[in-house]
């Protein structure tokens, strides 16, 4: 009975950490940018590269590029920044990443009722195996060709995740990351 306990306690535990994978964000700016002053923006056209690699695909992909552009283009807009290609004060790109990942947790040893490591005292050990995805916003002064503001941020990949998922799950995370531009005034 208590392996199957066990069991179910797991399977609740990997169930939870499936629905709600959190998402780490960091970001870094130029002090000396008055950002108040920059109010229009154009992405860059990325550099074509023979990738040669199934990761790289994966990594960079029209569906990705259209879902990333959209969600960071609502912010934007939100924040009262428009798009123009002709006369950008900003110039954006970004950078994906995928790296696979082994937590261990060592639940060490106990001592219980039947001696060292024994029944109801035993330890053990779980290894959770998955892929972590990075996302690396970058926003260049057009004129000076400078980076002003950086935004990143990794996150566990979910590869059963739906088509609705995938766009909640990126539309989340950049709001999240962008939450931080325009950075505070000095």
């Amino acid at each position: 009975m208590k392996s199957a306990g066990s069991i179910c306690i797991a399977w609740t535990l990997l169930g939870m950490l499936g629905c709600a994978p959190s998402v780490s964000v960091n970001y870094d700016y130029d002090r000396n940018v008055d950002f108040a002053a920059l109010k229009k923006y154009t992405w860059l056209t990325p550099p074509e590269k023979p990738t040669g690699t199934v990761e790289a695909e994966l990594q960079r992909n029209s569906l990705l590029d259209s879902r990333v552009k959209a969600a960071v283009n609502e912010q934007l807009m939100a924040k009262g920044y428009q798009s123009n290609s002709e006369q950008p004060d900003l110039l954006l790109t970004y950078h994906t990443g995928m790296k696979d990942k082994i937590d261990v947790t060592d639940w060490g040893y106990g001592y219980g009722p039947h001696g060292y490591g024994g029944w109801y005292g035993g330890g053990g050990m779980d290894v959770y195996q998955y892929t972590e995805g990075t996302l690396i916003l970058d926003i260049i002064d057009a004129d000076t060709k400078n980076l002003v503001w950086r935004g990143s941020m990794q996150g566990t990949l979910d590869p059963g995740a739906s088509t609705e998922q995938r766009e909640a799950r990126i539309k989340d995370a950049v709001a999240k990351m962008m939450a931080n531009f325009p950075p505070p005034k000095k």
